[in-house]
C-alpha cells in the first residue's frame, strides 16, 4: 500500500458533493450528514485501505457495487479501539446510574447508536455482567452497516489493542480482576465470551426509523456528535430525547457541546465532567 497515497488525492468540496448526491441515489443512503472535513478524511482513508489511485475510481464501485459500499460505510465510521476508554466514566455508569435504574420488576433497557467495532458496547455488556445485572437488561447496538454488524457478531477483537484496554480495567476495578476473565485467546487476537453477548440486540438501524424503538432507560453516544453537521447533531438529540424515557440518561461524552441545540431544554446536565444528561423536560 502507498502511505502517500493521501497526500496525492485531490478532492474537491463539488467532488463529494455529487459523490453524496450518487450514494443517495445508487444506496438510499444520504452521507450529507457527516461533517465535511471528517468525511473527506475518510474517503482518503477508505481509498488507502483499499488501495484505490482515483477519487473516480471509488465513485463508481460505491455506485455499483453494493458489497463494496457496504465495507465503505464500515471504513468510514468512526470507531473507539480501546474497552473501558476513560475508565472515570464507566465507574460512574456501574456506581451511580445502574444503581438508580435496578428498581425492583423493572426492566432496564440501554441503546448504543453507532456501535461501529463494539468496545462500547462490549464495555458495557461486561459491566452489567459483573454487577448481576444481565437477567434484567437488554442492549440494543445499531449501526448502518450489515457489514460492521457481521463482524460485531464474530466477536473476534485482534490482539494490538489488549494492552491499554487491560490498563483501563484496572483503573476502573481499581486493579481487583484481568480482563482476561471475559476473554478467550484466538490466532492474532482474542475472543469475548459468550455470556456477555447473551442480553444483546443486533439491529442493522437508519435513523430515520426512529418511530420504531421508545423508551430507553440509557443512550450512549460517546465523542460522537463533532463529527456530523450541526443540522445532523440537532436531528440525533431530539432522536434521542424522543427515545428516552423520563428521567433516562444520555451520555454524549466530554469532548461534545449539544447546549446550543433546540432540544437541549429537555435535559439536565448531571455530570459535567463526562457530560451526561437526565431527561427531565
Amino acid at each position: 500500500m502507498n502511505n502517500e497515497l493521501g497526500k496525492e488525492i485531490e478532492i474537491s468540496i463539488s467532488g463529494i458533493r455529487n459523490l453524496i448526491e450518487a450514494i443517495k441515489t445508487a444506496h438510499g443512503f444520504d452521507l450529507g450528514c457527516f461533517a465535511l472535513t471528517f468525511f473527506k478524511r475518510s474517503i482518503i482513508r477508505a481509498m488507502q485501505i483499499n488501495e484505490l489511485k482515483g477519487f473516480d475510481t471509488l465513485t463508481d464501485k460505491l455506485i455499483t457495487d453494493k458489497t463494496f459500499f457496504e465495507k465503505f460505510l464500515s471504513d468510514i465510521n468512526v470507531e473507539c479501539t480501546e474497552f473501558f476508554r476513560d475508565p472515570a466514566f464507566w465507574r460512574y455508569f456501574r456506581d451511580e446510574m445502574l444503581p438508580s435504574l435496578d428498581k425492583k420488576d423493572t426492566r432496564i433497557k440501554i441503546w448504543i447508536p453507532g456501535c461501529s467495532s463494539g468496545e462500547e458496547l462490549i464495555t458495557s455488556a461486561i459491566i452489567i455482567n459483573e454487577a448481576g445485572l444481565k437477567h434484567k437488561t437488554e442492549i440494543l447496538a445499531t449501526d448502518i452497516s450489515q457489514f460492521i454488524i457481521q463482524n460485531l457478531e464474530k466477536r473476534v477483537y485482534s490482539s494490538k489493542n489488549i494492552e491499554i484496554s487491560e490498563t483501563n480495567y484496572q483503573r476502573f476495578n481499581e486493579g481487583k480482576a484481568s480482563l482476561s476473565r471475559h476473554i478467550l485467546p484466538v490466532k492474532n487476537g482474542f475472543r469475548i465470551k459468550n455470556d456477555i453477548y447473551e442480553n444483546i440486540e443486533f439491529s442493522l438501524y437508519k435513523y430515520q426509523d426512529a418511530q420504531r424503538i421508545r423508551g430507553f432507560n440509557v443512550i450512549i453516544f460517546r465523542n460522537i456528535f463533532i463529527y456530523y453537521t450541526q443540522q445532523y447533531q440537532e436531528m440525533l438529540l431530539g432522536l434521542f430525547a424522543n427515545n428516552l424515557a423520563y428521567n433516562g440518561y444520555l451520555v454524549v461524552g466530554n469532548m461534545e457541546n449539544i447546549s446550543w441545540c433546540k432540544d437541549y431544554y429537555k435535559f439536565t446536565e448531571i455530570n459535567k465532567n463526562e457530560k451526561i444528561y437526565k431527561k427531565t423536560g
